[in-house]
């Protein structure tokens, strides 16, 4: 039982470093058709996401047939192919289908 809360408090402060040490105005921003914002940074095996500039969330790469799918335990997933991105959270009854947007330094 000690083992596995001290594996989550290290996974935590992961984590959290690998969000702080990303620059505020990097990544790829996107719009999506239903007024979600996102501003995405790729990074290894993951991706970081900034959802409307408040909440960030960390996601993993797994498996896919096409394109780059990330996602976490709780059901967030962020799906790539090309410019565009299908974003998806466990809230959310549908995907909401999001284009890549010109953000100015």
């Amino acid at each position: 039982m000690k083992t596995t809360s001290v594996f989550a408090a290290s996974a935590a402060v992961l984590a959290l470093a690998a969000c702080s040490s990303v620059p505020r105005n990097t990544g790829t921003s996107y719009e999506c058709d239903r007024g979600t914002k996102l501003k995405v940074d790729y990074a290894g095996d993951g991706a970081i996401v900034r959802v409307n500039g408040r909440r960030t969330v960390v996601l993993k790469s797994t498996q896919a047939n096409r394109g780059q799918i990330y996602e976490n335990k709780k059901g967030v997933r962020l799906q790539r192919n090309g410019n565009s991105v299908t974003w998806n959270t466990a809230l959310r009854s549908a995907p909401e289908s999001c284009r890549t947007v010109y953000t100015p330094l």
